[in-house]
């Protein structure tokens, strides 16, 4: 029992590591990639601009900023807003560049966009969504375009783009209500008012235990008289092998791009031109991967030495299992092992 109770923390300790490191592979090896996908989505969205297809240009400038932000693209977002009618985030946006080269001691860059913000400001578009006492329901939710409208904001008239916005309002037990409404080119003001939702059929509601369960899971059950720790072990050694393999392919990478950036003249010494600059940051960035990948490996070896010396010695026979589990993520992926024993 001694043993099965410090077996635990180390596969979470395994588990945790596996997916830094991975997480981390994929990071290192995506960042470069990111950052020049950014500058070639900003640089289109300024020709866009610039020949005057703003409907374009935004959405360049959106995918260049989630990819690489910066304040730069930010300021470029927001003139690109304004310049295909949409006031209200082109205002909140020149406003929240201004706060931050306020921040950052940038005087000069912050006076401008404040000052496209201020100038903005008159000709802003407000929109009142009022919700009546009789009206307002318990649970009562309200959504402009997907995103829930919360109660503070009930009666405020918020700064809102031009153009047609779908509101849907529900709550337990009612009939959910959904309009469209075509907020006018500013400046002015409009109201909505929400009306009194009817009640839903008892066919229609859904009790708490009637709610589909979605989740899905990979687990296999362990062999009987086979202890599940062995089987642990046995996929650590699994996840060394993987990041062995992954420390010596990049490794390999590594030094033959170096290799490349040190024929025909590209390089001499740590003076480069482009392509020897070029070549040597691939050299760096596969090198950084091979060492997360030996270290992996390691982790992986080691966890799985551990987990064969410390094998439990159950007196009694019991059902043991094992669940592998390995998931995608946006910047990376993880390998999760668990199971009881």
């Amino acid at each position: 029992m001694r043993n099965c109770r410090f077996g635990r923390p180390l596969l979470s300790l395994l588990g945790a590591c596996a997916c830094v490191l991975l997480s981390g592979a994929a990071h290192a090896q995506g960042g470069a990639s990111d950052s020049a996908t950014a500058q070639a989505l900003f640089e289109e969205g300024r020709k866009l601009l610039e020949a005057g297809n703003s409907a374009a240009a935004c959405p360049k400038f959106e995918e260049s900023q989630r990819l690489d932000p910066g304040v730069g693209t930010q300021f470029n977002l927001a003139d690109c807003y304004e310049k295909d009618g949409r006031t209200a985030s082109a205002w909140s946006l020149f406003l929240e560049v201004a706060a931050a080269t306020k921040k950052a001691g940038q005087t000069d860059r912050e006076a401008v966009a404040r000052k496209r913000a201020e100038a903005l400001r008159p000709k802003l578009s407000r929109l009142v969504i009022q919700v009546p006492p009789k009206s307002n329901v318990e649970g009562l939710e309200v959504q402009r375009d997907g995103v829930t409208v919360g109660k503070a904001q009930w009666g405020l008239a918020v700064p809102t783009d031009p153009g047609v916005h779908v509101i849907r309002v529900s709550a337990p037990a009612k009939k959910a209500w959904e309009t469209r409404i075509e907020v006018e080119k500013g400046p002015n003001v409009q109201t909505l008012s929400i009306p009194v939702l009817t009640d839903a059929p008892a066919s229609e509601t859904v009790g708490e235990g009637d709610a589909e369960d979605t989740s899905a899971s990979f687990a296999g059950e362990a062999e009987p008289g086979t202890p599940t720790q062995r089987y642990l072990a046995y996929g650590s050694f699994g996840v060394a092998a993987i990041g062995i393999g992954l420390g010596t392919v990049f490794g390999l990478k590594a030094i033959s791009k170096n290799d490349d950036s040190n024929a025909e003249g590209l390089c001499d010494g740590n003076r480069c031109v482009a392509e020897g600059a070029a070549l040597r940051d691939d050299a760096r960035s596969a090198g950084n991967i091979s060492t997360i990948g030996f270290a992996l490996g390691g982790a992986g070896l080691v966890a799985g030495v551990l987990l064969l010396v410390l094998e439990p010695k159950p007196s009694a026979p019991q059902a043991d299992s094992v669940a592998w589990s390995a998931y995608a993520a946006p910047g990376g992926g993880a390998i999760g092992l668990g199971g009881a024993f």
